[in-house]
């Protein structure tokens, strides 16, 4: 009697799975658009790239709410051109720049520029266990590629383009990662990586 329960649940589950319409194919465009910024570490790396291009535009409005964004994400700068960046923008809004609160693995972001072809590859810890991400932003239209190695030299995640996307994952183990960031555009383009 169960037996013939299940085979009924079964077959049912498998007719409503065929009447069922497919899932668009992904997006073969490669300037189509990227996802909406849901997670914590996307809305990080959005609110870096709006606060970059608000200091292009010399859009004071625009940079003092990106760096309110930031402070209220508790947002750490990990190195000398993200801790540069950031205090440029606090002063050019009129906003002191805000102590370090909170983690001091995240979120935070690290600023580079790279030139046409040039590949830089930079290493974090993550612990086992515990859910990490890593986001990508940069200028708009920027052809950068993002992969992420575990210690092993085995491929995680890579997105390409990477521009507005994210790894998510947890490690079995507390190792080192390996994020290579990869510009295969033909000008120089600044990006952030955001680590959460």
């Amino acid at each position: 009697m169960m037996r013939a329960l299940a085979m009924l649940a079964v077959t049912a589950w498998l007719g409503a799975c065929a009447g069922a319409s497919p899932l668009p194919p992904p997006p073969t465009d490669a300037a189509a658009a990227p996802p909406a910024a849901t997670s914590q570490a996307l809305r990080v790396a959005a609110d870096l790239a709006a606060a970059a291009q608000a200091e292009e535009d010399a859009d004071v409005p625009a940079l003092t709410a990106a760096i309110t964004r930031l402070r209220n994400r508790g947002v750490a700068p990990q190195g000398s051109e993200a801790e540069a960046s950031l205090a440029r923008w606090s002063a050019a809004a009129g906003v002191d720049p805000a102590p370090l609160r909170g983690r001091a693995l995240g979120p935070g972001f690290q600023r580079g520029t790279l030139a046409p072809g040039e590949e830089r590859g930079l290493e974090q810890l993550f612990f086992a266990g515990k859910p990490a991400e890593i986001a990508l932003s940069g200028e708009s239209g920027a052809r950068l590629r993002l992969t992420l190695l575990d210690a092993k030299n085995r491929v995680v995640c890579e997105h390409d383009p990477g521009l507005g996307r994210s790894c998510r994952f947890t490690p079995l183990f507390s190792q080192r990662y390996r994020i290579e960031i990869a510009n295969g555009g033909q000008k120089r383009a600044s990006y952030f990586v955001v680590f959460d």
